[in-house]
């Protein structure tokens, strides 16, 4: 009764000055809203960084053997079978494996030559694991089966391995790779494709051959280098990897210490294969914290002004009050209940605005080409999707709206000490 009394007392309270109360009720509504907004576009930012980071060039999770982990060297392969791949696509959560094989050497024609390196990808097996073959620019991407006995084999090249040589669709082209056996392998290929990603690795340095035309090359018939696993929870591939390392009966996460046998399968993460992304992803999640104490303090400096001018105004009223018996801890209460209302008010406001704002740009996308004049979007040699889609947890919703509501209280906790300590007498009488 007494909590239900001081509720319609703050109430009414808040409705003497609307101006005041409605500016302060506005700056918690767009703190609260802000803050929902932009955690779900810092969370939509970080799902298109390790998308962008993993889609084409290292997948969410990857199986390499201990000794390639240790020193990526072109005989450090391991057989690749058939019932490798199945039991690899029969853990619950891979969407796709695609198997690769990985040489360096030189690609060139008579007049230029450039290092590069080569990757054999099973065409099928590679569209359906990465977005590659909608990176096709020119041309087309490679065909299912390789070319026949006698003819050039097909290759594909980054846009800026294309540049650099100067060479277009349907040009030849004479490809050097160190081979397993200690051998210098060659072959002549043709561009039937060109493909721009905005990822540097690929688009400045690679060709991709068919797997089976670098296995010959290399010398490396029926091995292969490296399984790339496509995985749409990014932020569960740690479990997931642990799962394919039970199902092959591998080794899952960092193999550096570990004393495994050279030949053991390692199954690790984008968070093991790329730890600087990592690294500055959980810099990013953690200057969040800057954000939080900049736009709470906007807010309390609000919520504190509101509070402190109503005092004021009711010092008399306050210490009749004191003066008929009210406690000095009621009187507190009281003002804490003004304070309470304006932040509930105020966050919930804030909810019913930045939760719609961020819901749409979840389904619809934020469209990041208008920040560049090519109305496409790479950032530290990422792609980006043209729209990016925020991304919306419970916690970055419920957060802002509690976190308020304690700011709420205890920008009204020193107008309200105040208030009950003053002295009934000389505030009456107007001496104070």
């Amino acid at each position: 009764m007494a909590m239900w009394i001081e509720l319609k007392l703050g109430l009414r309270n808040l409705r003497r000055n609307r101006w005041r109360s409605g500016l302060t009720l506005a700056a918690v509504a767009v703190a609260v809203a802000l803050l929902i907004w932009m955690l779900a576009m810092l969370e939509g930012w970080i799902a298109e960084t390790v998308r962008g980071s993993t889609a084409i060039e290292t997948g969410q999770i990857q199986i390499h053997t201990a000794a390639y982990v240790e020193s990526p060297r072109v005989y450090e392969s391991f057989p690749l079978d058939a019932d490798l791949l199945a039991r690899v696509r029969a853990v619950p959560g891979v969407d796709a494996v695609s198997a690769r094989v990985r040489a360096y050497g030189l690609v060139g024609n008579e007049q230029r030559s450039q290092v590069a390196r080569a990757v054999g990808v099973d065409p099928e097996a590679e569209a359906a694991a990465t977005p590659i073959e909608r990176a096709v620019v020119a041309g087309r991407w490679l065909s299912a089966d390789p070319a026949p006995e006698g003819a050039p084999r097909e290759v594909v090249l980054g846009e800026g391995v294309a540049q650099q040589l100067r060479v277009g669709v349907g040009d030849e082209l004479v490809v050097f790779l160190e081979a397993a056996d200690g051998s210098l392998g060659n072959e002549l290929l043709e561009v039937v494709g060109i493909v721009r990603t905005a990822n540097t690795q690929v688009d400045r340095l690679t060709a991709y051959l068919h797997i089976r035309d670098v296995q010959f090359i290399a010398a490396l018939e029926g091995e292969a280098h490296e399984l790339m696993l496509r995985a749409e929870e990014m932020h569960a591939t740690r479990e997931l990897a642990a799962a394919v390392a039970e199902a092959i009966g591998g080794f899952a996460g960092d193999p550096e210490g570990a004393g495994l046998d050279p030949a053991t399968l390692v199954v690790r993460s984008w968070q093991e294969v790329t730890p600087a992304l990592n690294q500055m992803i959980l810099l990013f999640r953690n200057s969040y914290v800057v954000a939080y104490l900049l736009i709470y303090l906007v807010a309390a400096i609000g919520i504190v002004n509101t509070a402190r001018m109503s005092a004021l105004e009711r010092r008399r009223e306050f210490g009749v009050m004191l003066a008929i018996g009210m406690r000095p801890r009621r009187m507190l209460r009281t003002i804490l209940v003004e304070t309470a209302v304006l932040g509930i008010i105020g966050a919930l406001i804030g909810l019913a605005i930045g939760l719609p704002l961020s819901w749409y740009h979840a389904t619809a996308g934020f469209d990041m080409g208008m920040f560049t004049d090519a109305g496409t979007f790479s950032f530290m040699g990422v792609a980006f999707s043209e729209r990016m889609r925020f991304v919306i947890t419970a916690g970055n919703v419920i957060t802002p709206v509690v976190v308020m509501l304690l700011v709420s209280l205890l920008s009204g906790l020193w107008p309200a000490i105040r208030a009950a300590r003053i002295d009934p007498a000389p505030t009456i009488a107007g001496r104070t």
